[in-house]
């Protein structure tokens, strides 16, 4: 006897389950694999599995959306970040800023006013963070202000990723949580749809091979052919 083939897919197992189900349902009473509690079983596990997966795939969803905005706002506060080393330096260079401010920054050890790393997460909090608390211990110390960025401006979209790294955690954890329980589920619809097909095999696989095969479309038993079997129609 060939093996039978379990669902490949949430939407196969679903579709499976409703199968199996509508077909307890149109049976008559003599006809029935199931009992009346085990169907009833039967249906609140397909309900529940049918709102996990839709959670499931609202989770994904609220995160694609989530990493979507984070790289859109990556990408501009670490321009701003950026922009605002390089005009810290030209107001240097042109007198306008005491080179010692540098220190106010954790930038008195950089190579030639160069601008360092922003390419990580982890560097657009540090240097986020030190810009913004550097330029006010500056102005406080009697620093003129710097324009085109303010240092203003750099908060805004520094506060925006921060916003967005701390959503997109949690849609993250979401996922998981939500990916974790469908996993769980998965096996417990295999396990429904694999008990059911088997008491089909048993009652119907002694019938003649035409009304055999019909009642194996109905529950939509599946079955994995190995090299050289036959292959019935079980579709």
């Amino acid at each position: 006897m060939p093996a039978k083939r379990l669902p490949d897919s949430d939407e196969e197992r679903i579709s499976t389950l409703k199968a199996i189900i509508e077909q307890e349902e149109l049976n008559e009473n003599e006809d029935n694999l199931l009992t009346i509690p085990e169907i009833h079983a039967y249906r609140n596990f397909l309900l529940t599995f049918e709102g996990t997966c839709l959670n499931f795939k609202q989770s994904m969803d609220d995160e694609i959306r989530a990493d979507k905005s984070y790289v859109e706002l990556f990408k501009t506060v670490q321009l701003y970040i950026s922009h605002f080393i390089q005009v810290l330096n030209l107001a240097i260079i042109r007198g306008e800023v005491k080179v010692d401010s540098l220190a106010f920054y954790g930038l008195e050890n950089s190579n030639e006013f160069t601008v360092p790393d922003l390419s990580t997460e982890e560097a657009i909090v540090e240097w986020g963070e030190r810009l913004i608390q550097g330029d006010m211990e500056r102005t406080c110390h009697g620093g003129t202000a710097i324009y085109n960025p303010a240092i203003s401006k750099v908060k805004v979209h520094y506060d925006l990723f921060k916003d967005s790294l701390h959503s997109l955690s949690i849609y993250r954890k979401n996922t998981i949580r939500a990916q974790e329980g469908l996993a769980d589920m998965r096996d417990k619809a295999d396990r429904l749809i694999w008990d059911a097909w088997t008491k089909v095999e048993f009652k119907y696989w002694g019938l003649a091979p035409e009304e055999r095969d019909r009642k194996f479309r109905e529950y939509r038993l599946h079955f994995h052919h190995g090299r050289g079997e036959q292959l019935d129609v079980f579709g």
